[in-house]
């Protein structure tokens, strides 16, 4: 009876009908769209702020009488390839190693010291355990570094920085002196930061030029991380067991951070905390605002629902009117109503679901450059809010049709 009852409904009211699918399938693409980005959107997000600089600072861990005589200390470079042996390990997506000194610089009968620079720029190194090889170098954590010229290619070669260069009179082939040896400018380097007054070597250049071989004075490291939240700002050294080993197994930037300080050698490692909290509220808020839009396209939709509904309860009265007279109850008339409702959210839903597979990707690839995963969990989240969107929609003409009098309604058409 039912059934009956829902068949002839719907093709008795086919452009109703059509419009509350077109809304269900609407909302719910919409809906399903949006939670497709949400959880694609902290990895996709963290990737592009990446390309901001570097979030963790490696740098040695100096305490007692060495901090109070101001003693040098070093990382060592054969420690760098442990950083993709942390559990976090495939979070991270740059390292770079830099040796700092201090040097006499001779160019054009000009003499003055100024700071020098051992990194790589881009240098592929093995992953522990595995065949395959990963980037490291200043490229991976500081993709704007605009070079003119070429990176040297011998240890007879450096880059000068562009503002250095303006002040030394110097260009791409010219020759310098420090230290009393002599060297050739391959390229200059403007990044409009404290490198523009550097001289920057190839890292194993510099070891050999300063006899300091292995050693390092700092580690960037560019690494994806979840938004900071209260949890997140708990001191390790107050937690519990349990409440530790959550927060050891979260991918904070603190818990990164603490896990590489771990394998690094008598370091000390610390988040950029002007990046990783400016990181946290883009991501949070980015966040928000999508759920915040999935819950309008819901409420459109289902609003987009009632207004149909309504209009074919308009024209549905003297059937309504007669089922209460033949003895229909309220619960029945309700179960008429939400069983239409439900079978148009599962057939809308369906429709929505496989258009917001089409509309994901076109906002993966045109916001992102990359595809988003579609994720099998999402079919019942957005079969669930195409159903909800159309019972919401159900809910004014439900009572309307409640407070139906069938005497006055049966009278009427007589």
């Amino acid at each position: 009876m039912l059934f009956n009852i829902i068949q002839k409904s719907f093709l008795n009211q086919k452009k109703a009908v059509a419009l509350m699918l077109v809304s269900v399938a609407a909302g719910t693409a919409v809906t399903a769209s949006l939670l497709t980005v949400s959880y694609d959107i902290s990895g996709k997000v963290s990737k592009e702020l990446r390309s901001f600089g570097a979030n963790i600072l490696i740098e040695p861990k100096v305490e007692g009488l060495a901090g109070i005589s101001g003693q040098k200390r070093f990382l060592r470079e054969e420690d760098i390839v442990r950083a993709k042996a942390i559990f976090w390990r495939h979070n991270i997506i740059g390292i770079a190693p830099m040796l700092e000194a201090t040097v006499e610089v001779k160019a054009n009968s000009r003499t003055a010291t100024y700071d020098i620079i051992g990194i790589w720029y881009e240098k592929s190194l093995p992953l522990p355990g595995e065949e395959k090889q990963f980037t490291a170098g200043t490229r991976t954590v500081s993709p704007w570094w605009d070079i003119k010229g070429q990176w040297p290619d011998s240890h007879e070669k450096v880059i000068a920085g562009a503002s250095l260069s303006e002040r030394l009179g110097i260009k791409t082939g010219d020759e310098i002196f420090m230290n009393g040896k002599r060297f050739t400018v391959s390229g200059t380097l403007e990044t409009g930061g404290r490198e523009d007054n550097q001289i920057i070597m190839e890292l194993g250049a510099l070891q050999e030029f300063m006899n300091m071989p292995g050693k390092i004075s700092k580690v960037l490291v560019s690494a994806l991380s979840k938004p900071m939240d209260e949890f997140a700002y708990k001191d390790p050294a107050t937690m519990t067991q349990a409440e530790y080993e959550k927060w050891y197994c979260t991918g904070y930037i603190t818990s990164i951070a603490k896990q590489l300080e771990e394998v690094f050698r008598g370091s000390r490692a610390k988040p950029v905390w002007n990046i990783a909290e400016t990181e946290g509220k883009v991501l949070n808020r980015l966040t928000l605002l999508i759920y915040f839009l999935s819950f309008l396209s819901v409420l459109a939709a289902a609003l987009g629902v009632s207004t149909t509904m309504i209009m074919s309860f308009l024209r549905r009265t003297h059937e309504i009117g007669l089922m209460k007279a033949v003895g229909a109850d309220s619960g029945k008339i309700i179960t008429v109503f939400i069983s239409e409702a439900c079978l148009t959210g599962l057939i809308g839903g369906t429709i929505g679901y496989v258009l917001s597979l089409i509309v994901s990707q076109y906002i993966g690839t045109q916001v992102f450059s990359a595809r988003l995963e579609q994720r099998e969990m999402l079919l019942p989240i957005a079969l669930g809010s195409a159903v909800l969107i159309a019972v919401l929609g159900t809910i004014l003409p439900i009572k309307k049709a409640l407070s139906i009098k069938p005497a006055i309604i049966l009278k009427g058409a007589e």
